[in-house]
């Protein structure tokens, strides 16, 4: 089973517990992405305080339909504006026993949030299918033999 940790800002500062979950991140209640817990087969997981930065970068020669959708640089300058951020995680800090994040105190550690639940499951899904523009998954160009979690 996976465990969920949910993820909707900074979070500098927290441990993501290092058992079996899944991070997600969300806007609007949306998924946007779940980073699944595939340390059995090779793939890093974070076991370290982390944060969530945002930036802006140029991948249009490889990152947005295989370079042929083109940056309108007209358009800039480029802003983001974040409101009503939350964050949920367990805190990290020297009087906080990583232990205590596998507490039932915290809600990620009740079952039902394991996994996202079918409506989430579909929103996530549609954001995948209809806003998603790059998938490292799926560019063989870039990585003919695809990394270990594209294979799960």
């Amino acid at each position: 089973m996976e465990k969920g940790i949910e993820s909707k800002g900074s979070i500098s500062g927290l441990i993501p517990r290092q058992i079996s979950m899944i991070i997600r991140f969300y806007v609007d209640d949306i998924p946007i992405r779940v980073f699944k817990n595939n340390a059995n087969i090779g793939v890093s997981y974070p076991t370290q305080p982390m944060q969530i930065e945002a930036s802006l970068w140029d991948g249009e020669s490889w990152a947005t339909d295989g370079g042929q959708t083109k940056t309108n640089w007209s358009q800039a300058p480029f802003k983001a504006h974040f409101q009503g951020f939350n964050i949920d995680g367990c805190p990290s800090s020297s009087t906080t026993p990583q232990g205590q994040c596998y507490s039932p105190n915290f809600w990620w550690n009740q079952e039902k949030y394991w996994n996202l639940d079918s409506n989430q499951q579909k929103a996530y899904e549609n954001v995948r299918n209809n806003y998603m523009t790059y998938d490292y998954c799926s560019d063989r160009p870039r990585y003919p033999k695809p990394p270990a979690e594209c294979l799960q």
